[in-house]
């Protein structure tokens, strides 16, 4: 893996597992529902809202790019 010019790591599949996030089981309930009535599968979902939301707390935060 290379750096970038953000210092950010580059691959060719730049996925990485979370193995240690634990979420509540009405949210994974929640997550799995609604997943499915969009015809996506949860991974897609969650890096979507992730997406959709890192950047309101990266400028909450002070730490915009």
């Amino acid at each position: 893996m290379a750096g970038n010019n953000r210092g950010r790591p580059k691959s060719d599949d730049p996925k990485i597992k979370f193995d240690n996030v634990r979420l509540k089981t009405t949210t994974m309930f929640d997550i799995k529902m609604i997943a499915e009535e969009l015809g996506i599968n949860e991974s897609v979902l969650v890096q979507t809202i992730l997406e959709n939301e890192m950047p309101k707390y990266k400028k909450l935060l002070g730490i915009e790019e």
